[in-house]
């Protein structure tokens, strides 16, 4: 992210496939660095459909509880009703460009717009999703993806 010196301090929703990778036991070091950078700055945000997504695929009660401890100090976004319509006109507003999208990734990129803060993820989805919105993605998203092996 660019610009004035105070759009470097704004939170940063941060997306499910983010979170993903900071909680993964190997790789993704760039990411997982700014993950830690954001959370120690108090920048780091979530949201609803995160959480639900995040906790739905931990494996134990242990890892549910972990969770609920990082997030502790995270920024909370709330979900209106506007943003739910935002969310699905923006659903059908991609389809008809030809892109497909699940409606929480539209909910979370309608998050991001309409709290006008960017998103920070590793989904090739919110990637489309910028070229046709005005998402802004935090960083390169390039910058986080594993190589091939």
């Amino acid at each position: 992210m660019t610009g004035h010196p105070e759009a470097l301090k704004c939170p940063v929703l941060i997306d499910t496939s983010a979170w993903i990778c900071y909680f993964a036991r190997k790789g993704f070091e760039k990411l997982k660095e700014t993950i830690f950078n954001l959370l120690d700055e108090n920048r780091a945000a979530i949201s609803g459909p995160i959480l639900v997504e995040l906790v739905q695929g931990c494996r134990t009660d242990v890892e549910k509880e972990n969770l609920k401890e990082v997030f502790e100090g995270v920024l909370w976004y709330m979900v209106t009703n506007e943003m739910w319509h935002h969310a699905a006109d923006m659903g059908f507003n991609l389809r008809r460009k030809g892109v497909t999208v699940s409606g929480v990734d539209a909910l979370i990129a309608t998050i991001a717009i309409d709290n006008n803060i960017p998103l920070l993820h590793n989904d090739n989805d919110f990637d489309n999703i910028s070229k046709h919105t005005k998402l802004r993605n935090f960083a390169s998203p390039l910058l986080f993806r594993q190589p091939n092996k």
